[in-house]
């Protein structure tokens, strides 16, 4: 009988499996020190914008500072600010440079305080007369830039004629063909505003700026020409503040060394 050759076992050699995961799982990701870094950065600022774009710096409040001619709606209009938007991240020096394109607008700055309130701070053009125009009324400020153009005027300014002029754009100052012209009304206006006589209605004839007339309620007043200006113009209001308003007459101020009297009109 044959015997059947017994098969030499193959000897196995012992494999520690915990081992050789803990290999392959190493070894497959192993992060060097810059990945490490990189990928907190990149925690850190997921967290600084969903901080940054939360509620927590959404707009609730808008303040106005500085602004008469507008309401604050109406300079959040222009700026295109709303509650709800992000006070970090609103264009404030864009919105500031629009705002000065508006005439009445000399400078304008938008600022936040955090976290939920605008700020909107302005200093405005003063208007120093009035000029008629084909019906209407130039607004005009203390260096002759047309502010507005209304049908009607309100405050107790100079109302100014005899100034030549042509095309003029809002914002800018006025093209008069005779700048001296101009320059008087100006420089009249602010005489008054300084000795604080703003509460008479004066029209001012211009047309000659060596040989200036007035005209206060129903009563004219010649000025001459500028010399003494401020002298002249605080005794016009004093003399007129004692005149009735329905009395008719005319005044002599041109020159000051002589007798100032007040002459009737039948």
């Amino acid at each position: 009988m044959f015997q059947k050759k017994k098969r030499k076992k193959k000897k196995r050699t012992d494999v520690n499996l915990m081992k050789e995961l803990e290999y392959y799982r190493a070894k497959s990701i192993k992060v060097t020190s810059r990945q490490k870094y990189a990928i907190a950065g990149i925690l850190v600022l997921l967290v600084i914008g969903g901080v940054l774009f939360s509620p927590l710096f959404a707009v609730k409040n808008i303040r106005n500072e500085g602004a008469v001619h507008f309401t604050t709606s109406q300079l959040c209009e222009k700026i295109g600010l709303s509650p709800g938007d992000n006070t970090i991240f609103f264009g404030k020096g864009r919105a500031a440079r629009l705002l000065e394109k508006e005439p009445y607008i000399e400078k304008a700055k938008v600022s936040a305080k955090l976290p939920d309130t605008m700020i909107i701070t302005v200093t405005e053009r003063k208007v120093r007369g009035y000029v008629p125009y084909m019906g209407s009324y130039l607004y005009i400020d203390d260096v002759g830039r047309v502010l507005d153009v209304q049908d009607a005027y309100y405050e107790a300014l100079p109302l100014v004629k005899g100034l030549s002029f042509g095309n003029f754009k809002k914002g800018e100052v006025i093209p008069a063909e005779n700048p001296e012209a101009l320059d008087v009304m100006l420089q009249i206006s602010q005489v008054m505003e300084k000795y604080e006589l703003l509460d008479l209605v004066v029209e001012i004839d211009v047309s000659n700026p060596d040989d200036i007339y007035a005209d206060v309620n129903q009563v004219q007043i010649h000025l001459g020409d500028m010399e003494n200006s401020e002298q002249k113009i605080k005794i016009m209001a004093e003399i007129m503040k004692k005149i009735p308003e329905e009395d008719r007459g005319t005044l002599d101020l041109s020159d000051l060394n002589k007798p100032i009297a007040f002459r009737y009109l039948m």
